[in-house]
């Protein structure tokens, strides 16, 4: 359960360059499973998944689905990481947690245990987060963790440049 609860919306409606899902997808790994029964593809050892400005790095990701009709992605690691594109000239977007899970159906992005979100300079961190790539709304939780810590959710918002107008006078 979350103990705290912040929502925040976020500029643009996609976390991706729009051409970044017509790019090739590249995914390396030190082995790879393909569980047809369970429609399940699994890549262990340093994978690397890129496909456009997206880069995912992991110890082990899932794709569940099978012929070009994928439901979620899984990417695990100390942590996982995800970084991507939204606009041509913006900073990437990054993302990490022990547990980053990408619905696709849905287009949100969970990131659990340890998660940290930036944007355009602003961060948020906390157990879990959140994000409806469709709406751009985050949502962020914190919660005790088994040694009792109080993981609470904390965001950092730089200032915002001044003009010249403005600059303090010394």
């Amino acid at each position: 359960m979350f103990s705290t609860i912040l929502l925040i919306s976020m500029g643009g409606n996609s976390l991706a360059l729009p051409n970044d899902r017509f790019q090739d997808l590249s995914i390396q790994a030190d082995s790879a499973e393909l569980d047809d029964q369970n429609g399940t593809t699994t890549y262990a050892g340093k994978v690397i998944v890129e496909q456009g400005s997206m880069k995912i790095t992991a110890a082990k990701v899932i794709i569940y689905g099978r012929n070009d009709n994928y439901s979620m992605v899984v990417a695990t690691g100390k942590p996982a990481r995800l970084s991507q594109i939204p606009k041509k000239g913006q900073e990437a977007v990054t993302a990490q947690a022990n547990r980053l899970e990408y619905r696709i159906t849905d287009e949100t992005l969970f990131l659990i245990d340890n998660a940290a979100f930036k944007q355009e300079g602003t961060s948020l961190s906390g157990n879990r987060i959140e994000y409806d790539v469709k709406r751009a709304v985050v949502k962020a939780g914190g919660k005790s963790d088994a040694s009792g810590d109080d993981r609470r959710v904390k965001m950092v918002i730089p200032p915002k440049a001044l003009s010249t107008e403005e600059q303090p006078q010394e």
